[in-house]
C-alpha cells in the first residue's frame, strides 16, 4: 500500500515519530536553558557571599558634646545654660584583631556612634564581643537573622548572648539573608541599629548603640559597601539625658554632638552620597532632619525633610551638586534651640593656583619664622597678599589680622620667602596654621583674586601625620550675644 506522495505507512510513523522525538529534545533544552538561568540568578547570593568578622569592645569613656566650647553654627559662645558639655559614656569600640589591641579607625563623623557593620545579602556575620565595661553589655542587631543565643537581648527565655559580663567575650554569628536587604524598589543598602540589649534604655542613653548597613546582592563592593554611591553618612538624631530630665543635661545631638560640632559631612561636588538616617530616645525624640541646599530623594519622591521617630531607620540619596557650606538640622523647634545642627560641606573641585605656598614642617616653618611662595603661572608678579588663621579644630578655623605682602616682583617658576613671625607659631592651642592668598597684583597691571576666602590654602600641621583637608572650615566670626 503506498500513501498518496508515494511512501509507505511505515515510512511516514518513522517521520511523525522522529518529529515527536525532535519536539521533546526542544523541550528538554528550553528546560536546561531556563534552569541555567535559574542559577544564573540565584548566584549575587551564593556565588559572591562572604563570611566577616568584627571585632569590638564596649568600653567606659569621657565624652564631649561641644568640644570646641562654642556654638560653631553662629560664632558665639553656648548658652548659658550649658556649664559642662563633657560627661562619662559607655561606647563601641572597634579594633583590628582579636586581641583588641589595635584600635580601627573609624570616619569622625561617626561621633558617639560604635563602628559601621558591613553585609552584603547572603554574608555571614561574626561579630567577636569583648565587654572593657563595668556593666554586662551585649549587641542585639535589628533586621538581620539570628537564633536565640546570638540575638543579644535579656528576656525570659534567654539565651547565651543576652547578657555578657565585665570582661566577658562572646562571639555573635548572625546572618543577612533576603529579609535584611533592601526592597525591590528602594536604594541599594539599607541601615539597621544594633544596641546592647541588658538594660536597653539605660544602655542606649550611654551611648552603646551603631549602624548596620546591609547592601543588595551583587551589588556591593569587597567591604561590603555598595557600588553605586561615592560616600556613605550615618546621622542619629537623639536627646541624650544626663541629668534626668534637668535641661543642662539634655544634649540635643546629631551623633552626639550640639551646635555644630560635628566634623566630616564633607563631600565632593558631584558625588552620589547616601544618608542613613537614625532616631532613638522617647516621646521626646520626635525628628525632622532637614538639608539647607539641597534635596533629597527619599521614597522614590524629593524632599528636604525626612519624619523619624524612636528607633526610626531610613535611607536618602543626594547628588552633591551644589557647593557651599549647609546646615543639617532637626526642624523641631525647641530640638534647634537646643543645638540639633550640624553643618555638610560641598567643595568645588581645587582650583588652578597661580601661587603656591609651599609645604613644609611645623618646626621649621616656626624655626625660619617664614613660609615660602613659588610662581606657578607664566606671568611675572609684583605682589601677593597673604592671610592667615589657625586651626582649633577641624571644624573650627580662627582668623587673625595679620597680612603679609611678598618683598618684591617674583619671575615664573620662581620661589621667594615670606617673613611672618612666630605670634602664630606660639600659640598653644591650635592643630595647624593655614595661609592663602587674597591678591596676587602682575607686573603687566592685571590680578588674581580668589572665589572664596581659603582658596589655595595651605596648612602646617603641629602634628606631621595629621591627615589634610580638602577643603577650609568656615571662618569663624565671633559674634556677641548683646
Amino acid at each position: 500500500m503506498k500513501t498518496r506522495a508515494g511512501r509507505s505507512a511505515p515510512v511516514l510513523r518513522a517521520a511523525r515519530l522522529s518529529s515527536t522525538l525532535r519536539d521533546e529534545v526542544m523541550r528538554q533544552q528550553v528546560s536546561f536553558k531556563v534552569l541555567l538561568l535559574m542559577l544564573a540568578l540565584s548566584v549575587p547570593v551564593h556565588c559572591f557571599a562572604k563570611t566577616r568578622h568584627y571585632y569590638i569592645a564596649a568600653e567606659d569613656v569621657s565624652w564631649d558634646y561641644a568640644p570646641s566650647g562654642r556654638d560653631l553654627t553662629h560664632g558665639h559662645a553656648l548658652p548659658a545654660l550649658y556649664t559642662q558639655t563633657r560627661w562619662n559614656k559607655t561606647r563601641y569600640i572597634e579594633y583590628t584583631d582579636k586581641t583588641f589591641s589595635v584600635r580601627k579607625p573609624q570616619p569622625e563623623w561617626l561621633g558617639i556612634l560604635g563602628p559601621i557593620i558591613r553585609a552584603e545579602v547572603g554574608d555571614t556575620l561574626f561579630v567577636h564581643f569583648l565587654n572593657r565595661s563595668a556593666q554586662p553589655h551585649s549587641v542585639h542587631p535589628h533586621g538581620l537573622r539570628y537564633d536565640k543565643a546570638n540575638e543579644g537581648s535579656l528576656y525570659l527565655p534567654s539565651g547565651a548572648g543576652a547578657s555578657i559580663a565585665p570582661d566577658g567575650t562572646y562571639t555573635y554569628h548572625w546572618v543577612a539573608d533576603r529579609g535584611s536587604g533592601p526592597g525591590r524598589d528602594g536604594p541599594s543598602s539599607v541601615v539597621w541599629w544594633y544596641h546592647s540589649h541588658v538594660d536597653a534604655e539605660r544602655e542606649i542613653n550611654a551611648g552603646l548603640l551603631g549602624p548596620i548597613i546591609v547592601t543588595a546582592a551583587g551589588k556591593a563592593d569587597a567591604s561590603g559597601a555598595p557600588r553605586d554611591v561615592d560616600r556613605e553618612f550615618v546621622a542619629l538624631f537623639m536627646i541624650f539625658d544626663e541629668l534626668q530630665g534637668k535641661d543642662a543635661g539634655l544634649f540635643h545631638s546629631i551623633n552626639g554632638y550640639v551646635f555644630g560640632n560635628l566634623p566630616g559631612l564633607v563631600m565632593k561636588h558631584g558625588e552620589r552620597v547616601r544618608w542613613h538616617l537614625l532616631s532613638m530616645g522617647n516621646e521626646k525624640d520626635l525628628h525632622t532632619p532637614h538639608w539647607h541646599g539641597k534635596t533629597v530623594n527619599f521614597e522614590n519622591r524629593h524632599v528636604d525633610v525626612v519624619e523619624l521617630l524612636p528607633g526610626s531607620m531610613a535611607t536618602a540619596d543626594m547628588v552633591a551638586d551644589n557647593p557651599g557650606t549647609w546646615m543639617l538640622h532637626c526642624h523641631v523647634s525647641d530640638h534647634m534651640e537646643n543645638g540639633m545642627m550640624a553643618v555638610f560641606t560641598i567643595y568645588a573641585p581645587p582650583r588652578s593656583c597661580p601661587v603656591a605656598i609651599v609645604p613644609d614642617a611645623w618646626d621649621h616653618v616656626a624655626g625660619a619664622s617664614a613660609i615660602r611662595i613659588r610662581n606657578r603661572g607664566l606671568k611675572p608678579i609684583r605682589q601677593v597678599s597673604i592671610l592667615s588663621g589657625y586651626l582649633i579644630n577641624v571644624l573650627q578655623l580662627e582668623p587673625l589680622v595679620l597680612a603679609w605682602f611678598s618683598p618684591g616682583p617674583l619671575p615664573p617658576g620662581r620661589e621667594q620667602p615670606v617673613a611672618v613671625g612666630t605670634e602664630l607659631f606660639s600659640q598653644g592651642n591650635n592643630l595647624g596654621v593655614v595661609f592663602f592668598p587674597t591678591r596676587i597684583l602682575y607686573e603687566d597691571g592685571t590680578q588674581w583674586k580668589p572665589r572664596e576666602p581659603g582658596d589655595c590654602f595651605q596648612v602646617f600641621w603641629r602634628n606631621k601625620e595629621h591627615p589634610g583637608l580638602p577643603v577650609l572650615p568656615p571662618i569663624q566670626v565671633h559674634q556677641s550675644e548683646d
